[in-house]
């Protein structure tokens, strides 16, 4: 057991944290996330303990303090979109359990099993089978539920949403830090991020395509580079479009989709093209009525500049064209033909096997080895679990955000829930793990925190005031609104910014 020196960092963030304004927690966990390669603390048998997951802890005793266990339970709580959530979590926990040993050999798995003896285990079919990725993945799931409810608990107190934004546009701008320096240190010929890559990984960093550097920042590959830049991405966009802090959200959304450009990963333009439908399918204007202005401009701005790019290119550079066939042909249409390609349709396939062989239960979380976050919620969480999650996703991001709420907050929900569109896009393509990270959840909080369950939208109580002493005698007495939900979230509120 060993403290690194991210460890030691984390530990005094996190007893600064727990002095400070709550804003400074919220910051803590989303500038921690971009060193998913780090190791904090690391446990008997080489487990490494990440510095988000390690400053998780100091996280919710900030929220505790803030709010007490009501206010963390109330986040779960029926008719709201955490309840689903827990929901999830609480089967996952329950299948991780339970699945693998009641079902023991009943299908053939691609196992995750860092206890293996044989490391090409992991490329062999298995018999199904209690193994360490039952564990890890649980925590995992866990600290994922534990994320989403401290952060709306935060989320109630005054000023929250513009904090969360402050939060994620830091951590956009060094993630593109990130990126920049990773580009620049390959061509200098130094690992200049190695240092923040001390976990035990598999480096996938250095390589090229087409003579470009597969751009990975502090992650071990360009793809999981690409699933946390884009939601980053789409999160200052939409901010852009809404006019909210337009020239740092701009800047960012810029600088971020340049990045995932120059990626070189399949993942980034898979997810790239599916996120600009969603897009263009959007209504920002119920937010914000310039933004549908801005969104049009935009669509004009970039469909007239690829034309034009498009037609120099093939009248005065033919052999540009030329390479960039090839490109796109190497990251997108060959990548299923490809040695990777193959293998991830191989496990994906063998997924959808499981959940039939099990009659739609599942082979619990952590049990299973796929390349497509859909399969491992189908395959691991069965029937009931890919249902508790779907609703969950569908209340969280796509309930109406009430308008009677700040424009500052209503513009960070909004696009925090296309944050969490963008990472889901990618996911479905690359992620091989039910753990989708801090940052998705800290987004899905924001995304669900405006929505008002449907129990809540009571008719306002209607109570008789008392005489008044200075009225005429046998005047009728006068009647007033009292809304006694609005009443209570006040007071609570009050409570909240003390």
């Amino acid at each position: 057991m060993g403290l690194s020196v991210f460890g030691i960092f984390v530990f005094v963030a996190g007893l600064l944290v727990l002095n400070a304004s709550y804003r400074w927690a919220v910051c803590g966990m989303a500038v921690f996330s971009l060193f998913a390669c780090a190791s904090a603390l690391t446990l008997p048998g080489g487990i490494a303990i990440l510095p988000a997951n390690l400053f998780l802890a100091f996280f919710a005793l900030r929220a505790f303090n803030l709010g007490g266990g009501a206010a963390l339970t109330g986040a779960i709580g029926i008719g709201k979109p955490g309840f689903w959530l827990f929901c999830t979590c609480a089967w996952a926990v329950v299948g991780a359990i339970a699945l693998p040993r009641v079902l023991q050999g009943s299908t053939l798995v691609f196992t995750i099993d860092r206890n293996a003896v044989d490391p090409n285990q992991a490329e062999l079919l298995q018999p199904l089978g209690p193994v360490s990725g039952n564990v890890t993945q649980t925590i995992y799931c866990v600290g994922d539920l534990v994320v989403y409810c401290c952060m709306c608990v935060f989320l109630r107190c005054r000023g929250a949403y513009r904090a969360l934004a402050n939060a994620l546009l830091l951590l956009t701008a060094l993630d593109v830090m990130a990126g920049v320096i990773d580009v620049a240190s390959h061509a200098a010929g130094v690992d200049v991020l190695s240092v923040v890559k001390t976990a035990q990984f598999a480096d996938l960093t250095g390589s090229e395509l087409g003579g470009l550097v597969r751009i990975s920042g502090t992650f071990s590959e360009t793809s999981s580079f690409s699933y946390f830049t884009l939601q980053l991405f789409a999160f200052c966009l939409n901010l852009w479009l809404l006019n909210y802090r337009p020239k740092t959200a701009g800047t960012l959304a810029a600088a971020s989709g340049l990045l995932l450009l120059l990626s070189t990963s399949g993942s980034a333009y898979v997810g790239l093209g599916g996120y600009l439908i969603v897009l263009l399918l959007s209504r920002p204007g119920r937010i914000a009525r310039i933004a549908d202005a801005r969104k049009l401009r935009m669509w004009v701005i970039l469909i007239c500049a690829g034309i034009l790019a498009a037609l120099y290119m093939v009248l005065f550079m033919p052999t540009v064209v030329s390479a960039l066939s090839d490109f796109v042909d190497a990251t997108i249409l060959s990548k299923a033909d490809s040695q990777s390609g193959v293998e991830r349709a191989g496990f994906n396939s063998q997924a959808m096997q499981n959940f039939m062989d099990t009659y739609g239960i599942g082979v619990g979380i952590g049990s299973i080895r796929v390349s497509s976050f859909v399969m491992v919620v189908v395959a691991s969480l069965g029937v009931v679990g890919t249902l508790c999650y779907s609703i969950f996703l569908v209340k969280a991001t796509l309930s109406p955000i009430q308008r009677h709420h700040a424009f500052a907050d209503r513009a960070v929900a909004y696009a925090a829930r296309h944050g969490v569109f963008a990472a889901l896009i990618v996911a479905s393509v690359n992620s091989a793990i039910f753990d989708l990270g801090a940052c998705f959840y800290l987004m899905a909080a924001a995304g669900a925190s405006l929505c008002v369950p449907l129990r809540a939208r009571v008719r306002p109580v209607w109570q008789p005031a008392p005489p008044a002493d200075n009225g005429p005698a046998g005047t009728r007495p006068r009647r007033m609104l009292l809304p006694a939900p609005l009443a209570r979230r006040r007071a609570m509120q009050g409570a909240l910014d003390r």
